[in-house]
C-alpha cells in the first residue's frame, strides 16, 4: 500500500486544483455575482393525514415528524426555526441547505382547534432563493 501513495497523493492534489480553477458562475452569464437573496410565491402543500393533537406545538411536531424534512436535519439543511404567533399559525424556517440555488424553506401551517384536539388544515412553503428569482419565478 505504501507504494501506491505517491499515486493516490498525484490524483487528490490534480482533483483539487481543478475544483480551484473552475468558476463558480454558469458559463452564460445569467447569474450576476451582486443579485440579492429573494422568496419565491408560497405554495400549497399537501397536508399528511395526521390524527388530533392535545396542542398546537404537538400538531406542529407531528407534522415536522412525518413530513420528510425531519430526517434531512444536518444532512440536507442546518437548523431549523419554529415560530408560532398564534395558536392557529405555525411557521417553520429551514436553514443553511446545501444547496447552490435554495438558501433555505418556509413553511406556514394554520391549525385548527377542533373538539378532538388541534389538526393542522393548511401547509404553505416558498422557497429563499440563494442568488435571485428568475423570470419564471423559481430560484436562479
Amino acid at each position: 500500500m505504501e507504494r501506491h501513495w505517491p499515486l493516490l497523493w498525484g490524483l487528490l492534489t490534480a482533483l483539487l486544483a481543478g475544483c480551484a480553477t473552475q468558476s463558480a458562475a454558469p458559463e452564460n452569464g445569467d447569474v450576476a455575482a451582486d443579485r440579492e437573496p429573494a422568496p419565491t410565491a408560497y405554495e400549497s402543500q399537501a397536508v399528511p393525514a395526521l390524527g388530533p393533537a392535545a396542542t398546537p406545538g404537538a400538531a406542529v411536531l407531528e407534522w415536522f415528524a412525518a413530513s420528510r424534512w425531519a430526517s434531512g436535519l444536518a444532512l440536507d439543511y442546518a437548523g431549523l426555526e419554529i415560530d408560532q404567533p398564534r395558536p392557529g399559525r405555525a411557521e417553520l424556517r429551514l436553514t443553511g441547505l446545501r444547496d447552490d440555488a435554495v438558501s433555505a424553506y418556509e413553511f406556514r401551517l394554520e391549525l385548527d382547534d377542533t373538539e378532538a384536539g388541534w389538526v393542522i388544515t393548511a401547509v404553505e412553503r416558498r422557497a429563499i432563493c440563494r442568488r435571485g428569482l428568475g423570470d419564471s419565478g423559481l430560484c436562479l
